[in-house]
């Protein structure tokens, strides 16, 4: 089979816009995720997402509508995932945890009952249950219309909120103590971050999957760390480097039939060598 011919493909034009709209939308919030050290955040969230979108595909086939319903998987995915966020942020206040124990503990926990609610369809005679085990690893070949209007939709509109408080988090990323002195509402701020990070990260997991999310919001960033310092140019590098990656994961993952979140990690993590190996910052150490 030629390769170039995928061009002209249907289905390969939805996959790669897709995973282009999840790539560039996760590449841009990295690096507000990276300079927080909050990287389990996405993970945790990502995990945690899993049981509300399977809950949201039972109840709405019991009640007799589409149960593989885009935006209403979304919906069940972003309240799991917003639970999740309380729980991390209220748990180190009740109980004599850190933040990251507080993390892992409800990624496992979420985790787990997504699994059980995985296996609980898997044995029952839904409808329209086939492929449902895709969101643990991702498979953007089946993304559809109407996966890709709400990610574009929901991504978009995420990233205009926090592109209209730049300022603001150009402030509470570099000096907390300036961004309060300067009359900068922090908890409003971070439960903005949270509720775009969780609707990114979810539109993220039928592409990538629930398992590897996380390491397209954070390699992204990481990479793009090597070789800009501003805010500015960082969050446009790792947008620019997160499309990039997820175009070419999802080409490679349809020519040669792999999974799509897999294949888009392993070029991001080439990416990050690449970005390792040729960084200004390594030769000043080197010297």
């Amino acid at each position: 089979m030629n390769p170039l011919l995928l061009f002209q493909d249907y289905t390969f034009a939805q996959t790669l816009t897709g995973t282009l709209i999840v790539g560039v939308c996760a590449g841009a919030l990295g690096p507000l995720v990276y300079l927080r050290r909050q990287s389990l955040l996405a993970d945790a969230i990502s995990h945690s997402s899993l049981p509300g979108l399977l809950t949201a595909f039972v109840v709405a086939t019991w009640l007799g509508f589409n149960g593989r319903n885009s935006w209403l998987l979304v919906t069940g995915a972003v309240l799991s995932g917003l639970i999740a966020v309380t729980a991390i942020n209220y748990l180190p206040r009740i109980a004599p945890i850190r933040q990251d124990a507080a993390m892992a503990a409800v990624l496992t926990t979420f985790f787990s009952l997504g699994m059980l609610g995985m296996q609980y369809i898997a044995r029952t005679p839904l409808p329209g249950k086939g492929g449902i085990q895709d969101f643990l690893l991702g498979n953007a070949s089946t993304l559809t219309r109407l996966d890709i209007l709400s990610a574009l939709v929901m991504g978009g509109v995420g990233l205009l909120l926090l592109s209209s408080v730049h300022n603001w988090q150009t402030a509470a990323v570099f000096d907390v103590s300036f961004a309060r002195a300067q009359g900068v509402q922090l908890h409003i701020l971070s439960a903005l971050t949270f509720l775009v990070l969780t609707v990114v990260t979810v539109n993220g997991v039928k592409v990538v999957g629930v398992v590897l999310m996380v390491a397209v919001v954070i390699s992204p960033a990481a990479a793009a760390r090597q070789w800009v310092t501003r805010l500015p140019a960082f969050i446009a590098v790792s947008a620019l480097l997160g499309g990039i990656s997820a175009a070419v994961g999802s080409y490679l993952s349809i020519l040669y039939s792999l999974p799509t979140g897999p294949v888009i990690v392993v070029v991001q993590a080439g990416i990050v060598s690449f970005a390792l190996a040729t960084s200004p910052r390594r030769k000043k150490v080197a010297a």
